[in-house]
Parts: structure tokens; sequence; C-alpha cells
């Protein structure tokens, strides 16, 4: 029999009736979703890993960023009574900081990046004793400064990375 045709009624197992006539499992399209959703947050989870560690220069950054602002939430209190001796103190161990860093810091290059946001200290710190002696500390001044330090240290680190 050089020819054979299959036809429906034959016992041939290519020509059998699948048991199930549908092309997909309905549920593919919810695993394929399911799937690929878990894939990227895995992914997001490793690089989110990645920036965990943070190069020593981003963690000064960030150290003497958290600084400023508990500097500003300790002294841009409206009503507080100002203490000049503790305010004094305070600003001369920002001030070590800051040196600290620019000593501490293995590229030469970011040296004048951590000067700039010293002198802001210094500058920020000027104002707040001017405001802070004469009484007009207001709740609006206290965000303010934080808004501005915020951007003086966004503008840092974009800065030190170009």
């Amino acid at each position: 029999m050089p020819f054979h045709v299959l036809t429906r009624g034959s016992e041939l197992a290519q020509d059998r009736q699948p048991n199930d006539p549908r092309p997909m499992n309905p549920n593919a399209a919810k695993n394929f979703i399911v799937r690929n959703t878990f894939l990227c947050a895995v992914a997001f989870a490793l690089a989110s890993c990645a920036t965990l560690t943070k190069p020593e220069s981003d963690v000064s950054f960030e150290n003497l960023r958290a600084f400023e602002i508990s500097f500003v939430d300790q002294y841009a209190v409206p009503g507080k009574r100002f203490d000049a001796a503790a305010f004094d103190a305070k600003v001369a161990e920002g001030n070590a900081k800051f040196q600290d860093a620019m000593t501490n810091e293995k590229f030469k290059a970011r040296r004048p990046v951590l000067k700039d946001l010293a002198d802001q200290f210094k500058a920020e710190a000027a104002h707040l004793r001017k405001k802070a002696s004469t009484g007009k500390i207001t709740k609006a001044l206290a965000a303010e400064m934080k808004r501005d330090i915020n951007d003086n240290y966004d503008h840092a680190i974009a800065k030190k990375t170009e």
C-alpha cells in the first residue's frame, strides 16, 4: 500500500480526535501574566539589592544631608528659646563632619562639591541664627530650609556623578 489517505474513521493514531478540543488551556494567559509579573518583581528586587550597597561617597553625602535636616528640625522650631551655646556646638559639629567628609573623600574631583555643601551649611546656619535670635522662626521657614537642603544635595549628587 504505497499511498494511504487518513480519514476520520481510520484507526491510525494521527487521525484521532484530541480529548480537549480547545487549542489552549484557559489559564495559560493568566499563568503567562503571573509568570511575567513574578519575573519583573524578581528583577526589581535584584536591582534594588544592587543599589543597597552604595559607594562610600554616597553614604557620606546622605549622612551629611541627614545631619543638616536634623539640625533644621532641632533649631527651626517656632516659639523655642534660642540657646546660642548649643547652637554653636552643633554648628561646630557640622563643620567637623564636612571637614572629615572632604578629608576622607577618595576622589579629589568630589571635594569641591563637598566644599560647596559646607559653605551652604554655614550660610544656612548663619541665616537660622539670625532668625532664631530675633524670634522669627516659622514652620514655613523650616519647610523651606529643608526643601533647599534636599535640592542642594540632589544637585550636588548629580554634579558629583557627571
